[in-house]
């Protein structure tokens, strides 16, 4: 942004609405100047909203409503995009304005935000269903080659190819599905540009609530099919989103996940929440309740019997960075508590450290912690 103004005018901020209780803060200089473009222009901004029946009510995050301004502030071109069963472009818009005064810049900004926050509402479904991977290929067209996509949606589609209804999706290895997908050229052009996700896993009645480990698997799903899709380090954002639907109609149907029991399989990946029964003793590679864990793996080694060839992966993830070698640690007890159940199939153990919430290289965040500590096992054949 370049600007003019008079001599040891200090700088002001202006915090201004958008979308209720979404609020940005904007800085202001000096009574007299002149507001230019930079050049280049920022890269566009494309979020998909899913304003839609059996989701909640979209909530933007505040790193989204920053990123908002910091597009208004570099002109970038903002788009909004409907994520229902045939997801298409609400509207975009690009900040420009003649003030020459800091009143009326504050005026125009303020407007132009309030627009932004008026396509957002706007992005209510109109079609019946859901199909997040076209909002996915719509939204990175709008952003553009740098830009950045913003997926506020379930993550819970209704449509081909990625129909949860069928093929039992959540047992699937999230690689296994991206790969085969990205075979099928029906992934989003996700290159070059930058993908934030929030509110995955959080549904709206009538669409039943997802317990941990298949919100966890969910998430997992969407993260391969980006990075599949070509994006770098995408960024999950976990917050708990238990509004209602914004919208009853038009129609979405009910996806039934699986419950109870995990069923190994080929070709499949049950994640462990740490506060489930392959959980540890706090800070220490020790499972917290032993006779109850065996009981869980003793299922994947009566498959792995019969299944020689199988292949496992065992993952252990852990909360902080600085956790030193804990997370291999956790993930060899899992190997060595198969071994001890008679497997005999080729087993890998990985540690992978911290995270994958919000996304592998982001700070420690406590909000996460919690959300970060699982195991994971892939079983392959």
């Amino acid at each position: 942004m370049t600007t003019r103004r008079s001599a040891r005018i200090a700088a002001l901020a202006l915090c201004v609405p958008l979308v209720g209780a979404i609020a940005g803060c904007i800085p202001l200089i000096g009574e007299e100047f002149t507001f230019n473009c930079p050049q280049p222009a920022a890269t566009g901004l494309g979020i998909a909203v899913g304003a839609r029946a059996n989701s909640p009510a979209p909530a933007l995050t505040t790193d989204v409503r920053k990123l908002i301004v910091d597009t208004m502030n570099g002109c970038g071109k903002i788009t909004t995009i409907r994520v229902d069963g045939r997801p298409s472009i609400v509207d975009d818009a690009v900040f420009g304005t003649q003030a020459k005064t800091k009143s009326n810049f504050a005026i125009d900004q303020k407007a132009f935000l309030d627009r932004v926050g008026a396509m957002i509402a706007n992005a209510k479904a109109g079609a019946p269903e859901a199909n997040v991977l076209k909002a996915l290929s719509v939204a990175s067209d709008a952003a553009g080659p740098g830009g950045t996509v913003v997926l506020v949606d379930s993550g819970v589609q209704t449509t081909a190819p990625l129909d949860f209804r069928r093929n039992d999706l959540l047992s699937r290895r999230p690689e296994a599905v991206a790969k085969l997908l990205r075979q099928q050229r029906l992934l989003p052009d996700l290159r070059g540009r930058k993908v934030i996700m929030t509110g995955l896993g959080y549904t709206a009645m009538p669409q039943e609530q997802l317990d941990d480990r298949n919100r966890s698997t969910l998430v997992n799903l969407w993260r391969e099919i980006v990075l599949a899709a070509g994006a770098k380090d995408p960024v999950i954002d976990s917050s708990a989103n238990t509004a209602d639907s914004a919208v009853t109609s038009p129609t979405v149907s009910v996806v039934r996940f699986v419950v109870g029991d995990i069923r190994p399989d080929c070709d499949t990946l049950a994640v462990f929440p740490d506060s489930g029964a392959v959980g540890f003793v706090p800070d220490e590679a020790e499972l917290r309740d032993p006779a109850g864990a065996r009981k869980v793996l003793a299922t994947f080694v009566a498959f792995l019997r019969g299944n020689p060839t199988a292949q496992v992966v065992v993952r252990g993830y852990v909360a902080h960075y600085g956790a030193g070698d804990l997370s291999q640690r956790r993930a060899d007890r899992v190997k060595r508590e198969f071994v001890a159940l008679g497997a005999t199939n080729r087993i890998t153990a990985k540690g992978m450290g911290w995270g994958p919430y919000p996304s592998v290289s982001a700070p420690p965040d406590e909000r996460y912690d919690q959300k970060n500590r699982m195991v994971t096992i892939e079983v392959s054949c």
